[in-house]
């Protein structure tokens, strides 16, 4: 095995990893940690507000983007390794995947930013899947022909 395919294994299994990332930033209740309260973005809320569904849709759209993305890697990786487009296109839609979840990210943040918790697991599962972005097309964009 060549260091190029090594390193398709690698950003195959990031964006795999990305996608469960999502999945349970989405399912998870403890967006909010407190021990008698169990906040996120499906449970906990009296009334639902309209930053909840903008951020709803942010971390919607970052995993639909971020399936696409796994997809994409996958048939570069085993299927059209010399298609350089299906490169590109994996890079895109991980970046837009990481805008979305930032974006999504930012107005939770902002709303909730009075209230007296800090954050929990549902929360900070979608801060290792920014950086894993950044760091997935960078070695990505740079592999060797």
């Amino acid at each position: 095995m060549d260091l190029k395919q090594i390193l398709g294994f690698v950003g195959v299994g990031l964006a795999g990893l990305n996608v469960l990332f999502c999945v349970l930033a989405l399912a998870l209740d403890s967006w909010i940690d407190e021990v008698f309260l169990d906040v996120g973005l499906w449970k906990g809320w009296t009334v639902t507000a309209d930053w909840l569904h903008a951020t709803r849709a942010m971390v919607f759209l970052g995993l639909f983007c971020m399936i696409g993305a796994l997809v994409t890697a996958i048939l570069y990786v085993f299927v059209k390794k010399d298609d350089k487009m299906f490169l590109f296109i994996t890079i895109g839609l991980s970046g837009i995947a990481g805008l979305f979840m930032m974006i999504g990210f930012a107005i939770f943040a902002d709303e909730t930013s009075y209230l007296p918790y800090d954050y929990g697991a549902g929360f900070a599962l979608r801060c290792p899947k920014l950086f894993s972005y950044a760091g997935r097309d960078v070695k990505c964009s740079k592999l060797p022909s």
